[in-house]
């Protein structure tokens, strides 16, 4: 059971040629998007949002804007993500969570005093660079619940997105982390090739 696990993430590869009569439906997209959602994030603050376009004129403008990258307008969809910085507003962290029961009134005080303690100290962790890590950690959780789904995907920087943000008149402070095109796979990605783990890690005993 493990080794088919293992062996599932092992196999995630970037795949750039999409069967484009392959339709995802809005309920498919819907619950990949909910277990993705179950991503870690600092402090539970949930910064990602999500734009999902799946109309064939709007890709292959999406197409022109991404260095008219074929992956982009033969993709089921192509999923946008953002970080907002709003997500990091106390007040807002407070009253979600308290809605939820996951903290009470009689402790809400002391353990929103104590993430604003760390964001004195960590002042970056509820701007851009926060954003790049939760929103990062939702997008590999996206990409590995994509293929769960029998889907394939390739994550994409290489595009314009403040051209994108125009186009799609997303809100102005959302600031973009990542282009998903999300479909079934026509041919395999890469083959993987991997530094070995003496290359990258240090073990201290």
């Amino acid at each position: 059971m493990m080794n088919d696990y293992l062996h599932f993430l092992d196999e995630r590869a970037s795949v750039r040629q999409f069967d484009p009569n392959t339709i995802l439906s809005n309920d498919l997209i819907k619950e990949m998007l909910k277990h993705a959602s179950y991503a870690p994030s600092s402090n539970n603050f949930q910064p990602w949002r999500v734009v999902v376009v799946k109309n064939k004129e709007k890709q292959r403008e999406l197409k022109r804007l991404s260095a008219y990258q074929p992956q982009v307008e033969t993709a089921s969809a192509v999923f946008l993500l953002f970080g907002d910085k709003e997500s990091y507003n106390l007040e807002r962290w407070q009253a979600f969570h308290l809605k939820e029961g996951v903290i009470t009134e009689d402790n809400a005080v002391e353990r929103t005093n104590r993430i604003r303690q760390y964001f004195a100290l960590h002042p970056e962790d509820k701007e851009i660079e926060g954003l790049r890590l939760d929103v990062g950690l939702f997008a590999m959780n996206l990409m590995q619940v994509v293929r769960a789904f029998g889907y394939d995907s390739v994550p994409m920087r290489g595009v314009d997105f403040e051209a994108i943000k125009i186009y799609l008149k997303v809100p102005n402070d959302w600031e973009p982390i990542l282009m998903l095109p999300v479909g079934k796979a026509l041919q395999a990605g890469y083959p993987h090739v991997r530094k070995s783990v003496e290359e990258f890690a240090e073990i201290i005993e």
